[in-house]
């Protein structure tokens, strides 16, 4: 930790949280070495840095999830390096994930009640019996009521937009009333609408004395406008350390990370031709939903062969449920999809990817326990058992090496051991492998650093040009921007408006009426490829 660092935040206090000299390898690579940081009360902490760099191992090693090769942690005074995660959180650490972790079967306030119940020493209490214990049924009122999720008190986890999901697991991380909390991209999946008010939470939370916050976050505005300290991380090690004033003037931080972010480089879109005529996915009139609420209301859009296709719009407004409507993970009440004059409604989802459409879902769904190169082998295994003889196989597995050349590095990793981008790309390696006409992508580009999203802005082009098509549902209208020929922006779950995606990016008003950005506000806040 430099210096400047160490004097403008712990001047006089003793640490409530120090690694000392933490080191993780897996395998050959060593995603963390010789790692040591203090985190003082009250500091509002942000740690960046490029996918891979070590952040989220880092995070894993002070929460328990992992146990160091090497090396030792104090938290409080103790000594908590071989301390069970469960311990750890009772001691006052708590931690929210980078992909959202919340009881999905369970109601919103019942989620929240667990915290609480903890906090009263009752953890082993149901949560569905939470309200007859005295105090519980006014501390779950008061964070619903905190972070507006009172309307959605009674209804199931899971029937939530990913959006407010995240906002549920910031909140149940809160309700632990932790001494030090640690927020693994807190703000993924969240629309720039949301963001603020997110934001006044942390903040609100870190003012409090005994409160210390360690955010891993990636969206450059935020860290910049909110952390008192800036960690930056790269190849495993502490690249620098100090006032975010110090950060955006470093010169090694700027050749490794945030150059792309900070000199808001004009992106360079690809000239395309014009797109071809003959359409390949149909959507007609979709109706979907969950439950008796209706989340896709008459959503028609049409995706020609070789084109990329962006759905736009904020969380919510139903780009994830057309996509799995498309899929046959969500059943349509009303409405058709056709593939190449095919019909698919009412298909199961794997007769659906058999016919020729892929899926890379927002939240991945890889193989954890699997290795990178085993994730990638059920793939092919499916792949060659449907495989059509009228279409050839373009994406065996040294293609998508070439693709995404870290998974070919990676290849002897489990899928717990990637980075959120590494197992972006194994989602979509794994996709492409079952050989599909259309590869259906589910906010990509989410939470990735602005390098990555360059690179995977080149994949989209790459797979473009093996005559895949492609619809993503997006929230980065900049990468959106660059990447797709055509774009719909939906709105409460119907279609508002359809463009070329020259023509939406010369529209202010569209973006702000639909997505409440500008080009300026959508580069600070997603990274432009």
């Amino acid at each position: 930790m430099s210096a400047g660092a160490t004097l403008s935040a712990g001047a006089g206090k003793e640490p409530l949280l120090a690694a000392h000299n933490l080191t993780k390898a897996f395998g050959e690579l060593r995603a963390v070495s010789d790692v040591s940081l203090s985190f003082f009360p009250g500091e509002l902490v942000c740690v960046i840095g490029p996918n891979g760099a070590g952040k989220t191992t880092l995070v894993n090693l002070l929460s328990g999830r992992l146990a160091p090769d090497a090396g030792r942690i104090v938290f409080a005074g103790g000594d908590i390096t071989r301390l069970a995660p469960h311990d750890r959180v009772r001691l006052g650490l708590g931690r929210s994930f980078q992909i959202t972790s919340i009881f999905p079967g369970l109601s919103v306030a019942e989620n929240l009640a667990i915290p609480v119940l903890a906090r009263m020493g009752r953890a082993a209490a149901p949560a569905r019996r939470a309200w007859k214990v005295p105090g519980v049924a006014e501390s779950v009122r008061k964070y619903l009521d905190e972070w507006q999720l009172a309307d959605y008190g009674p209804l199931p986890a899971a029937s939530l937009s990913h959006g407010s999901q995240r906002l549920l697991e910031i909140a149940v991380a809160m309700a632990g009333e932790p001494r030090l909390l640690i927020l693994d991209e807190p703000t993924s999946g969240l629309s720039l609408a949301e963001k603020p008010e997110v934001l006044v939470h942390l903040r609100r939370l870190a003012a409090r004395a005994h409160a210390t916050m360690v955010l891993v976050e990636h969206d450059m505005d935020i860290v910049f406008s909110l952390a008192s300290r800036i960690v930056v991380m790269h190849q495993g090690m502490v690249l620098a350390d100090g006032a975010p004033e110090v950060i955006r003037d470093d010169g090694r931080v700027r050749e490794v990370y945030l150059g792309a972010a900070l000199e808001a480089a004009p992106s360079q879109r690809r000239e395309r031709a014009p797109g071809p005529a003959q359409a390949l996915l149909t959507v007609r009139g979709l109706e979907a939903g969950y439950g008796l609420g209706r989340v896709v209301q008459g959503v028609s859009l049409t995706v020609h062969r070789a084109e990329v296709v962006a759905l736009l719009g904020r969380n919510g407004a139903g780009k994830t449920t057309t996509l799995k409507s498309i899929m046959g993970l969500v059943r349509p009440s009303a409405g058709e999809v056709e593939l190449a004059g095919r019909r698919l409604t009412g298909l199961a989802p794997h007769r659906v990817a058999a016919a020729g459409i892929g899926y890379a879902p927002e939240e991945r769904r890889i193989f954890a326990e699997l290795t990178v190169r085993d994730n990638l082998a059920v793939a092919d295994q499916l792949a060659r058992r449907n495989h059509q003889r009228s279409r050839p196989r373009l994406w065996p597995i040294d293609q998508v090496y070439a693709l995404f050349p870290d998974l070919a590095r990676l290849a002897h990793l489990r899928g717990d051991q990637l980075s959120g981008g590494q197992q972006k790309m194994l989602a979509i390696g794994r996709a492409l492998m079952g050989n599909p006409e259309v590869l259906l992508l589910d906010e990509a580009s989410e939470g990735l650093a602005p390098p990555v999203v360059r690179m995977l802005g080149e994949a989209v082009a790459r797979i473009r040009a093996q005559g895949v098509s492609i619809l993503m549902a997006e929230q980065n209208a900049a990468f959106a921007g660059t990447a797709a020929d055509r774009l719909y922006i939906l709105e409460k779950g119907r279609v508002q408006f359809e463009a070329s995606s020259a023509e939406l990016g010369a529209s202010a008003e569209i973006l702000h009426r639909y997505l409440a950005v500008a080009g300026g506000e959508a580069r600070a806040s997603g990274a432009t490829p």
